[in-house]
């Protein structure tokens, strides 16, 4: 048998008439008469080989056929939408758009700093930001939702290209804490300290749990937050002490706060993901160097900061 000759016409007329529910509301939808939209139907009803409509006490109902025939019909659509975005980014990217997926520890502040240097040599691109966790930003890569991404995750991925830049965590206390006076930080400094965490499936906590507990250290840990924007607000009220991220560290410095090296390794690492097979644009490339560039003066300013203290 062969296959059915479907035209976008005819699955247009059925797509109206289920939403609808009528012929007349049909028509009016797609600025025909209704005679129109019945011989569509009748078109594709041909075409298909099964009956799509009923009418029963002057009413429309689908068949049971057609029911299938529409939930398919919706998939196919969403798909070949999907395709029409994919073409959309790949137009764009050829003429000057840039996608980037953060994690919050990066999109909420470190990243639109580089993104307001980096406007001001690329004033025409169209860029655009959007901050989600880890696992949403790896898969925004993969299925090039985004040109680039920054997460925690993704460095084993065979699916991305990934490029590794490291943290050195720095501990953020007020600048009237007795710990202030030190020029750094220790783990055995920590105990019995009111220590703001983050949650226990946080790679940065989990380094430092088993960093504190081989060392025998006890903090008191009353406070427990998802971002290192939280804690450091945290730290700025007065409700303790926290171990972070020179980068949301900084944003705090100016508000009576100290900022001090921590001396203990917590691997912590995060990635620029890129899609692999996929050659990056110049834009692309060019903010990546400026990203380098401004995340590698950040750090030498917050160890500058710190030592200054």
């Amino acid at each position: 048998m062969e296959s059915p000759r479907l035209s976008d016409r005819q699955l247009q007329a059925f797509q109206q008439v289920m939403d609808c529910g009528t012929v007349s509301g049909a028509a009016q939808r797609m600025l025909i008469a209704q005679p129109g939209v019945t011989r569509l139907l009748k078109q594709l009803e041909h075409d298909l080989g099964f009956t799509l409509f009923e009418r029963l006490r002057g009413r429309l109902v689908p068949t049971p056929e057609a029911r299938l025939f529409h939930r398919e019909l919706i998939r196919v659509w969403s798909g070949l939408e999907e395709l029409r975005s994919t073409a959309r980014r790949i137009r764009e990217r050829e003429t000057g758009g840039l996608r980037i997926s953060a994690m919050p520890l990066l999109g909420m502040t470190f990243m639109p700093d580089v993104l307001a240097s980096f406007a001001q040599e690329h004033g025409e691109a169209q860029i655009e930001l959007a901050t989600f966790r880890s696992e949403q930003v790896v898969e925004d890569v993969v299925t090039q939702r985004a040109d680039l991404g920054f997460a925690m995750l993704g460095g084993g991925d065979e699916r991305v290209e990934t490029e590794a830049f490291r943290l050195e965590s720095v501990c953020l206390l007020s600048a009237d804490h007795p710990l202030a006076a030190q020029s750094r930080v220790s783990p055995d400094d920590l105990h019995d300290q009111p220590l703001i965490c983050y949650e226990p499936r946080d790679p940065t906590r989990q380094s430092l749990d088993r960093l504190l507990e081989a060392a025998g250290v006890r903090p008191r840990r009353h406070l427990q937050v998802s971002l290192a924007l939280q804690a450091a607000r945290l730290v700025a009220q007065g409700a303790g002490i926290t171990v972070i991220d020179p980068l949301s560290a900084r944003v705090f410095e100016d508000r009576r706060l100290a900022i001090r090296p921590f001396t203990a390794e917590l691997a912590d690492t995060f990635y620029l993901l890129m899609p692999r097979e996929q050659p990056l644009s110049r834009l692309a490339r060019d903010f990546i160097t400026t990203f380098q560039t401004h995340f590698s003066a950040t750090l030498e300013e917050a160890k500058g900061g710190a030592a200054d203290g």
